[in-house]
């Protein structure tokens, strides 16, 4: 099985899923151009492709008919993703699932939309899809909705085999931390990239995808805006993902100083951050160029940095700062609100245990005289 990359007649990259003898298959082929046509980004169509590879590569070596597949060949695909030796004579020893729990439902969940799509369209005996579906009355969340106790809830989708998910603890890094960074930038446009991601908390391909003409000086905003793939395979990630996003003048500084150092005649593109040496220079910067930036500072600075890691440490202080969930959800792009409560709006360590020594005093016994409890021990 392999997962093959391509150019449509558009100029779009997209991919499709072969056999060992190169062939497409057919099925997984019309689901991912049902998906594309449906609006999915270029990187969930990827996702797909590579959750089915992982599926038809399980099928194949289980030597079982996907059209034939139950509950039970679903259950033991969640075991060989944990450990794709399982069924294998000799297994080596694994302390830790090859892919976690959240994978593992990515998987699921994809497998199920696939077989949905078959029963759809293909009008299949096999009724997998509906047989995974459960729907829960009263699921456990910790926002309540505006009409909340007073209009009846609605059943939400789930699926049954679900693996539980550990509460997902987000890395950031410290304001010192983040200085640490800046300050081992080889170049304004690099310095401009980190200063960006740090106080917007846009995603890397929302910043790879900006325009000259997405900021505004005067009013000191910039605008995220959706204009499909882009020319070096950035794009924006929701239809929640466009949004407009107020910053601070040594921002704009900074983006101004960063045009009139690159942007000359010579650059044809209207993309913000460019690639500056080789022969594509001038041209879109792109994931590789981030890549090989970020490897640079974790290796100069010591310092475990990802581009999100700065989203994470932006949306975080300012929770900390006092902002209301719906404002952060705006300013994360969020489509779902539940993303914006799950993952920011929680205590962390540090305010744990600041509200922990502020009552103190309220936890403490009062005297109970100690040392005549010790001397009626001693008689």
């Amino acid at each position: 099985m392999k997962v093959v990359e391509f150019k449509t007649t558009e100029d779009t990259t997209r991919y499709y899923l072969t056999d060992d003898k190169g062939l497409p298959i057919e099925p997984v082929l019309q689901y991912l151009k049902f998906k594309d046509n449906a609006g999915y980004a270029r990187n969930t169509l990827r996702m797909h492709c590579i959750h089915l590879k992982h599926y038809f590569t399980f099928m194949e070596e289980s030597e079982k008919d996907y059209e034939k597949a139950s509950i039970d060949d679903l259950s033991r695909f969640i075991a060989w993703l944990k450990n794709p030796d399982i069924g294998k004579r000799i297994i080596p020893l694994r302390l830790e699932p090859l892919h976690k729990a959240q994978t593992i439902n990515a998987n699921i969940d994809t497998v199920i939309a696939f077989y949905d799509y078959l029963l759809r369209h293909e009008d299949m005996e096999n009724h997998l899809s509906e047989k995974l579906v459960k729907f829960i009355k009263n699921p456990t969340r910790s926002y309540r909705g505006f009409l909340y106790g007073i209009a009846p809830d609605k059943p939400v989708k789930s699926h049954v085999l679900k693996m539980p998910v550990p509460q997902r603890v987000i890395k950031t890094i410290t304001k010192e931390e983040a200085v640490v960074l800046l300050e081992v930038a080889t170049n304004i446009r690099d310095y401009f990239l980190l200063f960006l991601l740090f106080e917007t908390g846009m995603r890397i391909g929302e910043a790879l995808s900006l325009w000259l003409e997405d900021f505004d000086i005067s009013d000191c905003t910039i605008h995220i805006c959706d204009r499909g793939e882009m020319e070096n395979l950035a794009e924006i990630k929701t239809v929640s993902s466009p949004r407009k996003l107020d910053c601070t003048i040594e921002l704009m500084d900074l983006f101004s100083e960063c045009v009139c150092f690159y942007h000359d005649a010579e650059v044809k593109t209207n993309h913000v951050f460019t690639k500056l040496m080789g022969k594509h220079q001038g041209k879109a910067m792109d994931y590789g160029d981030v890549d090989n930036l970020f490897r640079t500072l974790r290796k100069k600075t010591g310092i475990h940095i990802i581009p999100h890691m700065f989203r994470h440490t932006s949306l975080s202080l300012l929770h900390s700062a006092g902002w209301e969930p719906a404002l952060l959800k705006e300013r994360a792009g969020h489509k779902n609100i539940y993303t914006t409560l799950n993952t920011y709006v929680h205590p962390s360590d540090e305010e744990v245990t600041e509200a922990f020594h502020k009552a103190v005093e309220s936890l403490k016994m009062p005297d109970m005289g100690k040392a005549d409890m010790g001397k009626g021990a001693d008689r």
